[in-house]
């Protein structure tokens, strides 16, 4: 199966760019965008053509936008195909729903991590993750854990030590795939 992955560098101008398997990337930039990291340029041109720079001439509110839309239309040749769209912008949701209706397969997604295959809580696990899901859902939002060391130190209190340290690290990880909590400076906030 072929991934396109549309960035919307614009938006999201610290995404960190990887080399993902049979997957074209294109990333693209606002006209006033003028710098890009070193190490995003670096990490890019093992890719070869897989990479495509995109800059957008103009400047108009959706510009940018609108040419990821006209390259998802361009791209979609191969039914069986995925395309992600890199952003933290809503905007495109909407567009991602009316072409599911002709059955091509688009996702917004905020990070290159959602692409990756993701281990899976095993039969084992799933009750435990139930269980911290129930309890955090319980918790006043002012009185749940802060950082990733104290969620997982209040999951290995929780569980008294029956849970192992991957198992925890796992139960976390899930909480942040199905967006239950997020990450910003090393602060966990609840979207709950």
């Amino acid at each position: 199966m072929k991934k396109y992955i549309y960035i919307d560098y614009e938006n999201l101008p610290g995404v960190q760019v990887e080399n993902i398997e049979d997957a074209k990337v294109l990333i693209f930039l606002g006209e006033n965008q003028k710098k890009i990291p070193t190490e995003t340029i670096r990490k890019t041109q093992p890719m070869g053509d897989r990479v495509e720079w995109v800059t957008i001439s103009g400047v108009g509110r959706n510009a940018l936008d609108f040419h990821i839309a006209y390259y998802l239309a361009k791209n979609h040749t191969d039914p069986s195909s995925c395309h992600y769209i890199v952003s933290m912008d809503a905007g495109y949701d909407p567009l991602i729903k009316h072409v599911a209706l002709f059955g091509q397969k688009v996702k917004r997604i905020i990070t290159l991590e959602d692409i990756k295959e993701k281990p899976t809580l095993s039969k084992d696990l799933a009750p435990k993750y139930a269980k911290v899901l129930e309890i955090l859902k319980k918790q006043d939002k002012t009185r749940r854990p802060k950082s990733r060391k104290t969620l997982s130190s209040s999951i290995d209190t929780l569980f008294q030590g029956q849970a192992t340290k991957e198992d925890i690290e796992l139960i976390v990880e899930h909480l942040f795939r199905e967006r239950f909590i997020e990450e910003k400076n090393k602060r966990i906030a609840y979207l709950d």
